[in-house]
């Protein structure tokens, strides 16, 4: 197998198993032996068109579906802060101060639009 193979390819194939043996990135890997970071991806990409290397698995770039929720006992109210209401049953806290208090579960849909990035949360 390793016959048919083109010196490019071989050369980087050797190079993504010593980067993932030093715990390197490819790139730095390359750069680090003067190799051309996109001879070898282009390389790399052609294994795998071809079969010869499995695909890679898509990295997740965004962030979570999941946000991270801690569920508390009432507790009275600090200094500054109002007593919230009988039927408050829900308080988004953000980073910054800023809460937000409900009097119902809002819809997933509305905290996902929060927790988006988006600039406007409003429906």
């Amino acid at each position: 197998m390793m016959r048919d193979l083109t010196e490019k390819q071989r050369t980087a194939m050797a190079a993504a198993e010593a980067a993932r043996t030093a715990g390197l990135t490819l790139i730095a890997h390359c750069r680090a032996h003067g190799l051309n970071v996109r001879e070898v991806y282009d390389a790399i990409a052609a294994l795998r068109r071809g079969g010869v290397l499995p695909r890679a698995q898509k990295s997740r770039r965004h962030k979570s579906e999941f946000v991270a929720v801690r569920v508390m006992k009432a507790q009275q109210p600090s200094p500054g802060m109002t007593t919230p209401g009988a039927g408050m049953v829900c308080r988004l806290v953000h980073a910054n101060g800023l809460v937000i208090e409900c009097g119902e579960w809002p819809p997933a849909v509305w905290l996902l639009s929060l927790t988006s990035g988006l600039r406007d949360a409003a429906p």
